[in-house]
C-alpha cells in the first residue's frame, strides 16, 4: 500500500455499528419519556397545589341594587303670594318648624296705607248708601200721596242701587287688601325641617301669580319619613316587587345599613345612555335612621330571593364555554388531570354562586 492510500484510509470515517445505533436510539427515547414524565409530574404538582375550595351548604340571597338618593316624604318649595321686599327672615336652614309658624315677613307699609284708603272709601260709600236709602223711602211715600211722579221714584231706586253697589265694591277692595296684608307673613305650610332659605332681608320677591311663577322663598320638608328614590336596570327589574325587603347603604355611614322596604315601582322606564332604567322607591323603616339626610347618595340592596340551604361555591371556581358552565374538581390521588364537571348555576351574589346540579357537598373544586 502506498503512503497516499494509507493517509486517505486513516482520514475516512469509521464504519457504523448497527447495534450501537439501536442502543443510542433507545437511550434517546428513554430520555424523552423521562423529560415528558417529569414535565407531567411538574404540571400535576402545580395543579394539585393550586388554590381549591370546598363545596359548602349555606344561605344565599339574590340582590338587586337600586342606586339613587335619600328623599323626604314631603318637600315643598314655599313662594310668596304677594310681591314686595323681604323685611324679616325668622328661620335658618336646619330649623324645625311647626305648621303655620311665621317664616318670612314682607314689607307691609304700602299695603296698610292702601287699606286705610279703602276703609275711608268704604265709609263714604256706606254714608252714600244711607242717604240713598232715605231718599228712596221719601220718594215711595210721596209717590203714594201723589206728590211726585213715578219717574222720581225710579230715580231714587236707581240711586239706592248704585250706592249699594259702591259699598260692595269698596268692601271687596278692602277685603283684598286685608288678605294681602295677611300674606305679608309667609307661614309654614306643614310641620317639617327647613332645608334651604333662598332670600334675606331686602330681597325682592315676586308673587306666585307672576309670569315666572314667583320667587322661591325657602324649601321645607317632612324628614320624619324618608325613602330612597333609585334606578334599577331593566334586566333586573323583573325580580323586584313591592314589599321586598332592602338594605340601604350610604357613603356617609360606611359599614352600616338601614332597613328598608320597596314601596313603589314606576310602571314606565326612562332611557339613559341607551339603557332603560325603572324608578323604584324604597321606604326607610329602620327605627335608627335619624342620621340620614335628604339628598344623600345611597344604594338599596333589594333582597329579591333567599335560599336558606343550598350548595355554594366561590364564583371564581366557575368556568365558561359559551353557554355551558363547569368547574374543575380537585384531582384525586393518582389521577393525571383535574376533572371538568358541568354544573347548573342559580343565584350569583357577592363572589358566591349557588350550584343546582353537578356537585355534592364537601367536594373540592379549583379556583381560577
Amino acid at each position: 500500500m502506498s503512503e497516499r492510500s494509507a493517509t486517505w484510509r486513516a482520514g475516512a470515517p469509521a464504519e457504523r455499528d448497527p447495534q450501537k445505533q439501536a442502543f443510542g436510539r433507545a437511550r434517546a427515547a428513554t430520555a424523552c419519556v423521562l423529560v415528558l414524565a417529569l414535565a407531567g409530574c411538574s404540571r400535576g404538582a402545580a395543579l394539585e397545589t393550586g388554590p381549591t375550595a370546598r363545596v359548602e351548604r349555606g344561605r344565599i340571597e339574590r340582590i338587586v341594587v337600586a342606586t339613587g338618593t335619600i328623599e323626604p316624604e314631603k318637600e315643598v318649595e314655599v313662594r310668596s303670594r304677594i310681591s314686595g321686599i323681604v323685611d324679616q327672615v325668622h328661620v335658618e336652614a336646619g330649623d324645625l318648624v311647626a305648621a303655620d309658624q311665621p317664616l318670612v315677613e314682607i314689607e307691609r307699609d304700602l299695603l296698610e296705607a292702601q287699606a286705610a284708603e279703602a276703609r275711608a272709601s268704604l265709609a263714604g260709600s256706606r254714608a252714600g248708601l244711607t242717604y240713598a236709602q232715605a231718599e228712596l223711602k221719601r220718594a215711595v211715600e210721596l209717590r203714594r200721596g201723589g206728590t211726585v211722579a213715578a219717574r222720581d221714584e225710579e230715580d231714587a231706586v236707581n240711586h239706592q242701587q248704585a250706592a249699594a253697589a259702591a259699598v260692595a265694591r269698596d268692601q271687596a277692595a278692602l277685603d283684598s287688601l286685608l288678605i294681602q296684608l295677611r300674606y305679608t307673613t309667609v307661614v309654614a305650610p306643614m310641620q317639617g325641617r327647613i332645608l334651604d332659605v333662598d332670600v334675606k332681608k331686602g330681597s325682592a320677591v315676586a308673587s306666585v301669580a307672576s309670569v315666572t311663577g314667583g320667587t322661591r322663598v325657602l324649601t321645607i320638608a317632612d324628614d320624619t319619613v324618608l325613602h330612597l328614590k333609585g334606578l334599577v336596570d331593566e334586566n333586573e327589574i323583573a325580580w323586584v316587587a313591592v314589599g321586598k325587603e332592602a338594605r340601604i347603604k350610604t357613603e356617609a355611614h360606611p359599614g352600616r345599613s338601614f332597613a328598608g322596604r320597596v314601596r313603589k315601582i314606576k310602571p314606565i322606564g326612562e332611557r339613559q345612555q341607551n339603557v332603560t332604567y325603572f324608578e323604584v322607591e324604597v321606604l326607610v323603616v329602620d327605627p335608627d335612621a335619624a342620621s340620614l339626610r335628604p339628598l344623600m347618595s345611597a344604594d338599596a340592596d333589594i333582597v329579591t330571593e333567599v335560599v336558606d340551604d343550598t350548595l355554594i361555591v366561590p364564583e371564581s371556581a366557575l368556568l365558561y364555554d359559551g353557554d355551558n358552565v363547569y368547574v374543575e374538581k380537585a384531582r384525586a390521588a393518582g389521577a393525571q388531570e383535574a376533572v371538568k364537571q358541568p354544573v347548573r348555576v342559580g343565584i350569583v351574589e357577592k363572589g358566591r354562586a349557588q350550584v343546582l346540579e353537578g356537585l355534592a357537598a364537601n367536594e373540592e373544586v379549583r379556583l381560577k
